[in-house]
């Protein structure tokens, strides 16, 4: 591996949805990685921690961080980025003017670093032709509703899902950018939740840049609750309508059109992965026809949200992460 240096962006947003025992093992998941790729003479990275909170806030996390992954704060420069009341992409933007370097690397609070994550991120960036890399994020599962949602979910399984895995979109909690690059096309401001990754990988693609799809492993914790079930569903609609309209189309027939035709594409892709991958989840068979029906509620749920944002019956609003969500 050619020795650069690199720069690593730790997003929080959705650290307040899980608890400190949870985001330690991701930390020390990534100490262990930076271990390792600083064995092969890559320089000692630093770590920009981006939270929504204020400047204040620094020295309670730097004591939690000391508490809960110690080894972190030594083989990595910790740095605490305030962007007070900044949503997801907001932290990630407001973390790049930070980074050192010629690699920008983005991992979540609430995602765990699986062995040889940071080395198969960073090993592509030595063809300098090499402007974005992509990893494979997968939920964790333990339960009959994590189970359910890491089959209906939008990352490729853990395992025995390559297909899926080799059209994966880009995931901004498991990516790295040439510096210069990203800096120039930073995460786009939009009123969408998680619309800012799709923008952005069209932007690659019409620069004709290719995304290198390669086997970084990261687990996400599982979303946990009705709440964020419902809220999820409803968003997860919304978004669909404003890539629609960002990318096809703002006419509201064929806005109404695509509703409809979604709702009929995710209801098979759903039927189909339950049927075809909840084994390899461990989900016992019985289970598997009530896992089939809260996939297609969630899916006949994202299609109100996305019919009545596309018909006006809701507006068009910044997304924000409500607080009774739970995990997200």
């Amino acid at each position: 591996m050619i020795p650069e240096q690199y720069s690593i962006v730790l997003e929080m947003e959705n650290a307040k949805s899980i608890d400190w025992d949870e985001i330690g093992v991701g930390l020390k998941a990534l100490a262990r990685e930076i271990v390792v790729v600083s064995s092969t003479g890559l320089a000692r990275p630093k770590v920009i921690v981006s939270h929504g909170g204020q400047e204040s806030d620094a020295g309670a996390l730097r004591t939690s961080f000391a508490a809960e992954a110690p080894e972190l704060q030594q083989v990595a420069d910790l740095v605490f980025a305030a962007c007070p009341g900044g949503r997801y992409y907001d932290l990630k933007n407001h973390a790049i003017p930070l980074a050192e370097g010629n690699i920008v690397v983005f991992m979540d609070s609430d995602t765990v670093p699986q062995t040889t994550w940071l080395s198969s991120l960073l090993s592509p960036f030595q063809d300098p032709e090499t402007i974005c890399v992509n990893g494979h994020t997968y939920l964790m599962h333990d339960d009959f509703f994590s189970r359910t949602f890491a089959l209906i979910w939008f990352f490729p399984m853990a395992r025995g899902d390559e297909r899926f895995a080799s059209k994966r979109a880009i995931n901004a909690n498991n990516i790295a950018f040439r510096r210069d690059w990203i800096a120039d096309h930073p995460f786009p401001k939009h009123n969408g939740f998680k619309v800012s990754c799709t923008l952005l990988m069209h932007q690659l693609w019409r620069e004709r840049r290719k995304i290198v799809n390669v086997d970084a492993r990261a687990y996400h914790y599982p979303p946990r609750g009705w709440r964020f079930f419902l809220w999820r569903a409803l968003v997860t609609g919304r978004d669909a309508d404003r890539k629609f309209v960002e990318l096809h189309s703002p006419n509201r027939v064929q806005r109404i059109v695509k509703s409809f035709s979604r709702w009929g594409t995710m209801s098979w892709r759903t039927t189909r992965r339950v049927i075809r991958h909840a084994p390899q989840t461990g989900m016992p068979l019985w289970q598997v026809p009530f896992s089939l029906l809260v996939g297609l509620t969630f899916y006949a749920l994202a299609f109100f949200g996305h019919f009545s944002l596309a018909i006006g019956l809701v507006r068009d609003e910044i997304e924000t992460v409500p607080d009774y969500v739970g995990h997200s």
